[in-house]
C-alpha cells in the first residue's frame, strides 16, 4: 500500500479515536472536534515519524530533477557576481563566459 495512504489512514484513525473519547467525556461537538484535531496532530507527530519519512521520501523521488543548461549556469554566475563585493569582471555573454573558463582551465 502507498505510504501516503497508510499515513493518512493512521492520522484519521487517531483523530477518530480522540473524537470518540472526547464525546464520551461529554464535550460539545465543536470542542471535541477541535480537541481531537489537536490531539491527533500531537500523537501522529510523536507516533508516526517512520511513516512521515516514507511519505516525504516518496514525494521527493517523484519530483523531477532540475537540469542544468548553459543559459541557467550563465544567469546563476551573473547573479552571483552581482551579489558579491569583489570587483571581478562579469562576462557579458555566454561565449565570453566559456572563453574565460577555457583560459582559466576550468573545463
Amino acid at each position: 500500500m502507498k505510504a501516503w495512504l497508510v499515513y493518512t489512514l493512521a492520522r484519521l484513525g487517531i483523530f477518530a479515536v480522540a473524537l470518540v473519547v472526547l464525546f464520551v467525556i461529554g464535550l460539545p461537538w465543536y470542542w471535541a472536534t477541535i480537541g481531537a484535531a489537536l490531539i491527533g496532530l500531537l500523537v501522529s507527530y510523536i507516533a508516526l515519524p517512520g511513516l512521515r519519512g516514507q511519505v516525504t521520501s516518496s514525494l521527493a523521488s517523484r519530483r523531477p530533477r532540475r537540469e542544468h543548461d548553459a543559459d541557467s549556469d550563465f544567469e546563476d554566475d551573473f547573479v552571483d557576481a552581482a551579489d558579491s563585493d569583489s570587483p571581478a569582471p562579469r562576462p557579458v555573454s555566454d561565449a565570453e563566459r566559456h572563453e574565460v573558463r577555457r583560459e582559466s582551465g576550468e573545463e
